[in-house]
């Protein structure tokens, strides 16, 4: 027995098992209360097909015995715990309880299919989850103030006078670990990484013209716009796929917020006072 438990084959075997008892005590649970474990013949027989299917041949009566053990050993410790009122004031157990209770009562199914007339109301009406928003493709030039210190802004006053006069990029600036060339990036994109005053440049001003220093969050800045493109909203022929899906996304998350609603009509719920704040409102207005 003890040369069997240590066969991988029946290690695997043991996890897959395991898997398999609590799928389906799930939703075939076990006989109530804490006297009583039942693993049903169903659930035997499944656990043995499973061992046939891996091993090719018919589990003996111990082995099968070995393979269930592990389940029955976690359901004993479960109740044992839930005896013990461990689960009580625990945000581990409450933060687990309440994904599980949010994903049994989303609404996964796909929702009815939708009608042409549907989807092309919808497309009129959210046009804001569907515009293109205005978008640049620009170069930059890194001037680091470690590397560079007092002369940070002579130096990065010199590149771009070096560039605006045919330099390469390359020969100029300094390393970094931002990329040296960006297509399509959005405003906020450009803010994040640059900031404010050199993601306003770039959405204002001409292209092909080298402009700067820009201060970011790790040095100065030169750049180059190379193009922009205004907002656009694509015609929706070109976009039907993306507005089915996000339509289908609305309906999804409408009908979760109704089953919301519908259990939390189940509950009184009292939002009480801070004693201070009773106090405050009872005080009169000077």
């Amino acid at each position: 027995m003890r040369k069997l438990l240590k066969d991988p084959l029946v290690h695997f075997l043991v996890i897959g098992v395991a898997l398999f008892a609590i799928s389906a005590w799930r939703g075939q649970s076990v006989t109530a209360g804490r006297e009583r474990i039942v693993v049903t013949a169903e659930q035997v027989e499944q656990a043995r097909s499973a061992a046939f299917l891996l091993q090719g041949r018919e589990a003996t009566p111990e082995e099968l015995a070995a393979l269930i053990e592990p389940t029955v050993r976690d359901e004993v410790l479960y109740r044992e715990a839930l005896a013990l009122g461990l689960d009580d004031n625990d945000d581990e157990v409450r933060r687990r309880l309440i994904e599980k209770m949010s994903y049994v009562t989303q609404d996964l199914a796909d929702p009815e299919p939708s009608s042409a007339d549907e989807l092309r109301a919808f497309y009129d009406t959210s046009a804001q989850l569907f515009t293109i928003p205005p978008l640049v493709s620009f170069d930059q030039v890194f001037f680091s103030p470690g590397s560079r210190g007092a002369v940070l802004e002579a130096d990065a006053a010199a590149g771009l006078r070096a560039l605006r006069a045919g330099r390469p990029m390359a020969e100029v600036g300094d390393r970094t670990p931002l990329r040296e060339s960006y297509d399509d990036a959005p405003r906020e994109q450009v803010a994040v990484l640059f900031g404010d005053a050199l993601a306003d440049a770039l959405f204002t001003a001409p292209s092909g013209e080298w402009t700067g220093p820009f201060r970011s969050d790790f040095g100065l800045h030169v750049v180059r716009l190379r193009s922009r493109s205004e907002a656009r909203l694509p015609p929706y022929d070109e976009i039907a796929t993306r507005v089915a899906e996000e339509f289908g996304a609305q309906r999804r998350r409408e009908a979760n917020e109704r089953a919301y609603q519908e259990m939390r009509q189940l509950y009184d719920v009292v939002i009480e006072t801070p004693a201070d704040t009773a106090t405050e409102a009872a005080e009169p207005t000077p």
